[in-house]
């Protein structure tokens, strides 16, 4: 099998294990009632669980560049299956807390954080392989969307989570097979360590925050934006899933289109659509461009996950990458924490006056000023050299 193929399906097979913690909401509620704890609580599980996972992610480059992306993988089988193994025999909240949050989180970071940097070692069609990798983290949770209400019904949550602990154990077992087995050379971890720019990482923090903030804060309060907005309860669903799928569509569309056009201009076309989109939902209104504002925001934010760290990739050398995206995904673990904050204050703002929700287009603001800046600092790149 060629290396580059290798490096792809281990990325993708890594980050589908990876990505089912995003489908916590499908047991969350069966959890809380069998181990005694409140839904509120087992939210705030699935949110540490974000914590730890953007945490580890931090130490991922340097981990990678002494252990090598293989040992990190199967490290990350073990310590994933262990937890959520953990989770489906707890009979107390400690032991959910330690199973899913730390060691399934600590797993995520691990996961994501080697899938991502593979990309980063394939240098010709970097957009439309980034774009694979990270839509196979999102697909996660729409396969087991698919398999897990019947599931449920059928056995149960702790023998579904023991299954779960299995699989997840398995795919990254998997990737980590498929792997490359080798960390960098001496001379390399120093290098990468030493030269990663600071102005384009923090540059990329911003569009990455700004630009994922409104679709975060859409994931967390979808239904009751959609209702507000005059759809029936159905509809709703319909608007979850739009946002859902033009998720999967823009992380797939968008890194392919960057290949083209380049990183910067299709990030530039993700924020406008982003922007757009939310405007379309704070207007005067019907059902159908309701539908059409969740399916571009889910668009919007699908192209950002895509091209970010596809341009951090550019932006920094492959080296340097595991270390500068560590960095720069922080920029998306805080828009996780404090966007559904905010979305709940501008839900409060705009009851009876809908205009208000146009105020989600605010963190879009910052993003594409640093995104200026980054093209400008190209363009300058560019006219330098001979």
């Amino acid at each position: 099998m060629p290396a580059t193929v290798r490096l792809v399906l281990s990325g993708v097979v890594a980050n589908v294990a990876a990505g089912t913690l995003f489908a916590w909401s499908l047991v969350a509620q069966d959890v809380a009632a069998g181990v005694g704890i409140s839904r509120g609580t087992a939210a705030t599980v699935f949110a540490t669980a974000i914590v730890v996972f953007t945490a580890t992610l931090l130490g991922v480059g340097r981990a990678q560049r002494w252990c090598g992306p293989r040992r990190l993988l199967y490290v990350a089988a073990g310590v994933g299956g262990a937890g959520l193994l953990l989770a489906a025999t707890a009979t107390a909240p400690l032991a959910l807390w330690a199973g899913v949050a730390l060691l399934f989180g600590t797993a995520n970071g691990l996961g994501y954080g080697v899938a991502i940097g593979l990309t980063a070692r394939v240098p010709e069609h970097r957009g439309a392989v980034t774009g694979l990798v990270v839509t196979a983290y999102a697909a996660g949770p729409v396969l087991l969307g698919l398999v897990a209400p019947r599931a449920l019904r059928a056995f149960g949550w702790r023998p579904c989570l023991a299954c779960l602990a299995l699989l997840v154990t398995a795919l990254l077992a998997v990737a980590a097979r498929l792997a490359p087995v080798e960390g960098a050379p001496p001379r390399a971890r120093g290098a990468a360590a030493g030269c990663i720019p600071r102005r384009p990482v923090a540059l990329l923090w911003l569009v990455f925050a700004g630009g994922a903030a409104p679709a975060l804060a859409l994931f967390a309060h979808a239904v009751p934006v959609a209702r507000d907005r005059g759809l029936s309860a159905p509809a709703a669903g319909l608007a979850v899933t739009a946002l859902a799928t033009g998720n999967l569509i823009g992380r797939l569309v968008a890194g392919w289109a960057s290949d083209r056009t380049g990183r910067l201009p299709a990030l530039a076309a993700a924020l406008a659509t982003a922007a757009v989109s939310i405007v379309g939902l704070a207007g005067p209104t019907s059902p159908l461009i309701v539908l059409a504002g969740f399916l571009g925001t889910g668009l919007g934010y699908g192209a950002v996950s895509s091209l970010v760290p596809a341009a951090t990739a550019d932006q920094v050398g492959a080296g340097a990458f595991p270390t500068a995206y560590g960095r720069i995904f922080t920029g998306w673990g805080c828009a996780g924490l404090l966007a559904p904050v905010a979305g709940e204050f501008v839900l409060r703002l705009q009851d009876g006056h809908p205009a208000f929700l146009g105020l989600a287009v605010a963190p879009l603001i910052p993003a594409a000023a640093a995104l200026l800046l980054l093209i400008e600092r190209g363009s300058r790149a560019a006219g330098t050299r001979p």
